[in-house]
Parts: structure tokens; sequence; C-alpha cells
């Protein structure tokens, strides 16, 4: 028979280590608790999906304040106010204004005359080029904007403008629609503009 002496020993070390656990998660639980949050920061979330119900938005963050113009989409009216496609930007045309909208943002690439042969052009057809590394061929010569105008409306011309084209840059990041409508206008142009070139 074992006597009592010797059970209580046996027992004592488990419930020891039993305490220890404890004990050690105790101090992590009061460690997370208590650790610090930056400013604007969303405390530990235990059950995540908290954070979208009514009552726990009383306790988020300050949020960012709507710009002062800004309007309600239920405010504007229907949907045939709502889904309208606006008017395009456009200003009275200035020939001289879009020769120089031209001869900086485009005739790098498509040349002074719109031939397709600026000085960039020389560079995007070379087997050296980037384009060539990462596709395997080269890239072709830029359009000869004087023979190709009259293959698509001034519309769908401004849209390649405005959203690029392959290598050629979104002008909408660059250019207002009006500068665009500039320089769309400008190759149209038979008085003073690209269509007058040979």
């Amino acid at each position: 028979m074992i006597s009592r002496a010797r059970l209580n020993i046996t027992v004592a070390p488990k419930r020891r280590r039993t305490a220890l656990v404890g004990l050690i998660g105790l101090f992590a639980l009061v460690a997370a608790a208590c650790s610090v949050q930056e400013t604007n920061t969303y405390p530990v979330d235990i059950f995540t999906e908290m954070h979208y119900a009514q009552s726990n938005r009383a306790q988020e963050p300050p949020r960012l304040q709507p710009p002062a113009q800004s309007v309600a989409h239920e405010s504007v009216g229907g949907p045939e106010v709502s889904f309208a496609v606006p008017e395009f930007k456009r200003r009275p045309y200035d020939a001289d204004v879009a020769s120089e909208l031209f001869a900086v943002n485009c005739s790098a690439c498509h040349g002074v005359n719109g031939q397709g042969d600026g000085p960039a052009a020389a560079h995007l057809t070379s087997d050296q080029s980037y384009w060539a590394a990462t596709t395997g061929t080269t890239y072709g010569a830029p359009a000869n904007l004087f023979a190709t105008r009259g293959q698509r409306t001034p519309e769908v011309w401004f849209t390649i403008v405005n959203n690029g084209i392959n290598v050629m840059p979104a002008f909408s990041k660059l250019l207002s629609e009006e500068d665009i409508w500039d320089i769309i206008a400008f190759l149209f142009d038979e008085q003073t503009g690209l269509g007058t070139t040979q």
C-alpha cells in the first residue's frame, strides 16, 4: 500500500506544472491586453465580424470627411441622370496651342509632321529595346498619323490618346480633356494643322 506522504509528493509536481502553465498563460494574456496601440488603429478583434456591426461603429477611429463638393449618389436623381455620360470638356480650338501640345507630347514618336519618324521611333523599333527584350519581337514603328487619321473618327482617336495603347502612355494622366481634344483637332486641321503637311 502506498503511503499518503508518498502520494502527496508525486501529485505536488503536477499541480505546480499546471499552476506554472496557467500563470504563464495569464501573463501572456495581460501582456497582450496592455500592448500600446498606435493612433487611429483598430484594437485586436477577437471576433473580427464585430467590426461590421452597427453597434461597434462608435468605437471606430475618426473617419476622413468627404470632399466639400461631393454629392450623395441617391440625391442626383434616377437612373437616367445617374448613368448619363457627361459631355466631353472642350474649348474653342486654337491652332497655336494645339500645335505646341502636339510638338511637346506627340512629335517625339510620331514626328513633327506626324509621319511616324520621330527621334524615339528608332529606339522603339530597335531589337535592343525593352519591348523586344521582354516580348521577343521588335515593336512596330509609331503610326503615320497623317496617313491614318481618316481611318478613325475623332472620338476613337480621343479614346486612343486618352487611354494609351501598347507603349503609348495614357495621356489622361498627363493632359486635360481639352488638351487632348486640341491635339485631335490638330490632326484633322487642313488649314493650319497636321492636314497641311505632305
